[in-house]
């Protein structure tokens, strides 16, 4: 057979690949019961995926958000019909031209892990599983943007977290049911009935979701009408974000604790994009003086509303949101290693002598490094200390001395 023959008959051979798919999609999309789904079933092929490998569209990936429909709506849906549908759905996930694919996957698994969970509890770790990479890829579908060369500030109590986190140069994360404000993440209310799937979506945010809370007065860059802004204040005229009296008393132990003054080369950290288990990003929280009580009623609710939302109330927190998301996290703290980025410390009115020594002692022969985005370094210099004293000029306000060692 002649190569142009040949050619040929590959090119039609994807149009009607082409065709049957469209049919199928057509037919299907949003129509699944339980009355049609085995003839869905059936009416799939799973060599359409030739088709999208080729050209590089969405066709296949519908396909299959159908097929994952019509496998739950099915009454006689069984274990090894959910083994070949995750062969078929992780296929898709690591085939190179699925990579930006978000919109697609996430849904694939969240049908996936309903599949799972209808077969009953022996299968809720396979649910969870999939529930995993859908909360994954719905993170990734929310942001994928990073930032570069910006400070945040963290206040902290002194105790053995703390000291153990500077010694190892640490970030320590922590679930949103962590959170001291109960009022702190809508998302908690959407988990917190006793319905199964919410349990095991509950079980899937506390295992591998995890966030660190900072202050910055400066929204981070953003562009509005096609100018890149980077240097608005949340709220005009603060007072420097060490100086918050309010915010020593209720993040630092009643100014016991410690302010810490980060700069961050890369968005925090800087994760392998090889790395496609793990995903983070930065957002500045939103204040709203909407009734907060409206998200008791919803079943769902978008990631930024869901993580990056608090009452109008704490807005002079200034709070910007780093949050952490590992498919092979655990439940409980996590670590991540962010060495070289700590630009000062402040020490509270009421901080001790020992904790004051205790800290120095930790991080006088640490520096602050500074690296452009090819690793060359661009500014390098000793971390800072300041005692935090009342203004005895003006009664309310706050100083930061510096302390020389």
């Amino acid at each position: 057979m002649c190569i142009f023959r040949k050619k040929k008959m590959e090119r039609e051979k994807l149009i009607e690949m082409d065709n049957l798919i469209n049919a199928f999609i057509e037919e299907y999309s949003s129509n699944i019961t339980e009355k049609n789904a085995a003839k869905a079933i059936n009416s799939f092929k799973e060599e359409w995926k030739v088709f999208d490998n080729y050209a590089g569209n969405n066709s296949y990936g519908k396909s299959l958000i159908i097929l994952s429909s019509a496998y739950y709506f099915s009454p006689s849906t069984n274990v090894n019909d959910l083994k070949n549908l995750t062969r078929l759905i992780e296929d898709y996930d690591n085939n190179p031209g699925t990579q930006y694919k978000f919109p697609i996957k996430h849904s694939l698994y969240f049908n996936l892990g309903m599949c799972w969970h209808k077969l009953g509890s022996e299968f809720y770790s396979n649910a969870v599983e999939a529930f995993k990479k859908y909360v994954y890829y719905l993170l990734k579908l929310s942001s994928n943007t990073s930032y570069s060369n910006f400070t945040a500030y963290s206040f902290k109590r002194c105790d053995k977290y703390l000291f153990q986190s500077l010694i190892n140069d640490e970030l320590n994360l922590s679930s949103p049911s962590k959170f001291n404000d109960p009022f702190d993440c809508p998302i908690r209310v959407l988990l917190q009935n006793d319905e199964e799937i919410s349990s095991l979506l509950r079980y899937t945010y506390d295992s591998c979701l995890k966030v660190a809370c900072f202050i910055r007065n400066k929204k981070l860059p953003y562009m509005k009408e096609d100018v890149y802004i980077n240097d608005e204040y949340k709220i005009n005229d603060d007072k420097e974000e060490f100086l918050k009296s309010v915010m020593w008393s209720h993040y630092a132990d009643s100014h016991k604790g410690i302010c810490i003054k980060y700069k961050f080369t890369h968005s925090i950290p800087q994760i392998d994009d090889r790395n496609i288990t793990v995903f983070s990003y930065l957002k500045d929280v939103r204040y709203s003086d909407d009734d907060m009580s409206k998200y008791s009623e919803h079943d769902s609710i978008n990631m930024h509303d869901a993580f990056f939302l608090k009452g109008q109330q704490w807005e002079y927190e200034n709070e910007l949101r780093y949050i952490y998301f590992d498919i092979n996290g655990k439940n409980g703290f996590q670590q991540i290693k962010i060495p070289n980025t700590i630009e000062a410390i402040y020490f509270g009115l009421a901080c001790s002598v020992t904790d004051i020594n205790t800290i120095i002692n930790i991080m006088k022969n640490k520096k602050l490094i500074v690296k452009d985005h090819e690793g060359n370094v661009t500014e390098e210099k000793p971390i800072k200390f300041y005692k935090i004293k009342m203004d005895l000029t003006q009664f309310g306000n706050l100083i930061a001395e510096e302390i020389q060692i």
